[in-house]
């Protein structure tokens, strides 16, 4: 497992994939630091540290999707190119391929969310002027960041699920976004038009647990909520994909 999980990491390391997204990222979070500290700087006395940092703490929702890029970095079209099935003919036992991939995009996308925390902290805290508020601003990404982890970890588990059980990654990726995206929304109709049991089910929802840690600012009994239903999810999205994977025929 040892040297599998390196040759996926020397993989994953080395595609321009990787880095080019994580520019195209950091530059936006640049726009927007830099705009941040243009209003300051043209009178705006509302924005400041404290401002800026909560604006992060409202887009962390945004990295629950951001899984569909890691795993689709190291996943990298295997279906299409064979080289899973090449894997799989040359002896390696089908649960470390998946076990493997999974770990490897989990340590991309958590050492991504770092490099971009940091970078959009570090810039607001050099650019912007501070106040009596900054401890309570930094306490939000904590709380924000360890509530919102377990649940991006559930969603890296689905969407390696999908794109090791689909064929086509494009549509892998369309089911991961219906997945996580688009089954909120059908469930809360549906506890409208049919039983409110559907609503129940969907503020349990990853996507839905995300938007709402930030009405539930600094209550730690519903971090650990979002820590079980966010490892429920990953283990049960591995198991899933891992016994379909062992039954699945690959062409």
């Amino acid at each position: 497992m040892r040297n599998y999980l390196a040759a996926e990491c020397y993989k994953v390391f080395h595609r321009k994939y990787l880095y080019l997204t994580l520019l195209v990222v950091l530059v936006l979070e640049g726009l927007l630091v830099w705009g941040c500290w243009f209003t300051s700087s043209n009178g705006n006395a509302g924005m400041d540290f404290h401002s800026a940092i909560i604006t992060l703490v409202m887009l962390m929702s945004i990295g629950l999707y951001a899984t569909i890029l890691t795993g689709d970095m190291v996943f990298s079209e295997q279906h299409k190119h064979n080289t899973l099935k090449n894997e799989v003919a040359y002896g390696l036992p089908r649960g470390r391929i998946y076990l493997g991939k999974l770990a490897v995009a989990t340590l991309v996308a958590v050492l991504a969310a770092l490099v971009m925390l940091g970078f959009y902290v570090l810039g607001c805290w050099a650019l912007l002027p501070h106040n009596e508020s900054d401890q309570l601003a930094l306490n939000a990404v904590g709380y924000a960041l360890a509530g919102s982890l377990p649940l991006w970890l559930g969603g890296q588990g689905v969407v390696l699920a999908c794109y090791f059980l689909v064929r086509s990654s494009t549509m892998a990726a369309f089911l991961a976004v219906g997945l996580l995206g688009v089954v909120p929304p059908i469930l809360q109709l549906c506890g409208i038009l049919i039983h409110p049991v559907f609503e129940t089910v969907r503020q349990y929802m990853p996507a839905v647990m995300l938007e709402n840690l930030s009405a539930n600012a600094f209550q730690w009994d519903y971090v650990g909520l979002c820590w079980i239903v966010g490892m429920a999810v990953l283990v049960g999205a591995t198991v899933v994909g891992l016994l379909a994977f062992r039954k699945k025929e690959i062409r």
